[in-house]
């Protein structure tokens, strides 16, 4: 019987065989033929084995062409004032904007919780240094307690559920929820937001999953978490943001 190496192996021989023949191939085609017959050996692909960060770079390669070429037409179109020509454009272009929305969103979501991820965090609200803040505002830090004891007792199954929960109610205090880390969380928010409104939110949250029981099987569990808030302006580190958002939630989670 094959390992699932072996299999990984197999199947990337198929493909190779099945696009022998054509010229050119792009990512997105790849990907479709490995997800196929993948699926035909029940095989479940994770997401980093749908699209690979070589199959990726060639992607973003094909989308720079295509938006370079849709430029030279619509200068043709405007320039002959010709209508069928800049209708093709026009449709190409709004195709090629649906595929990088999509590009978007697997660069930046978080696969598990659907949250943004740190690279998200990293490429949008900080500047191209990566240390300092684009705009003003403020940062709560959100850490969950004893995450890995639920790990440790019913699985990571359980423990992901627990994640894609906690994320979804993260997300209804209006800010943007990062997944910092494994049981991490960090929530933007604009400078509208004042720190009393968003110590409000955190804090009604808590109170929710004070009344909830999480079920496994005959065993149940509650769910808890820390926080900090750290207002932040534009320009400022965000070494020293997150260092002082890591410190009100230790003593939060202390308090508690």
């Amino acid at each position: 019987m094959k390992n699932l190496h072996e299999e990984h192996i197999e199947i990337t021989r198929e493909v190779k065989e099945a696009i022998k023949e054509i010229k050119v191939v792009f990512p997105a085609y790849y990907g479709k033929l490995y997800s196929e017959k993948a699926h035909l050996r029940n095989i479940e692909l994770k997401p980093d084995e749908l699209l690979t960060n070589e199959m990726l770079d060639e992607k973003i390669v094909r989308h720079i062409i295509t938006l370079s070429n849709c430029a030279d037409q619509a200068i043709l179109a405007i320039e002959t004032q010709d209508k069928l020509i800049l209708q093709a454009v026009l449709s190409e272009t709004r195709k090629l904007q649906e595929e990088i929305q999509e590009l978007q969103k697997f660069v930046y979501e978080d696969s598990l919780t659907k949250s943004y991820n740190r690279k998200w965090f990293e490429d949008t609200v900080l500047e191209h240094d990566h240390i300092t803040l684009r705009e003003s505002g403020t940062i709560a830090m959100v850490d969950l307690n004893k995450f890995k004891e639920i790990n440790d007792t019913y699985g990571h199954v359980v423990g992901d559920k627990v994640l894609i929960h906690i994320a979804l109610k993260l997300k209804e205090t209006g800010g943007r929820v990062v997944r910092y880390g494994g049981d991490e969380f960090l929530i933007i928010f604009d400078a509208g937001t004042s720190s009393r409104d968003i110590d409000s939110k955190l804090s009604k949250l808590l109170q929710y999953f004070d009344k909830i029981h999480f079920k496994v099987e005959k065993n149940s569990f509650k769910i808890s978490f820390a926080y900090g808030i750290a207002p932040f302006t534009r320009g400022a580190d965000i070494p020293h943001v997150i260092e002082a958002a890591d410190k009100a939630m230790y003593k939060h989670k202390k308090s508690s």
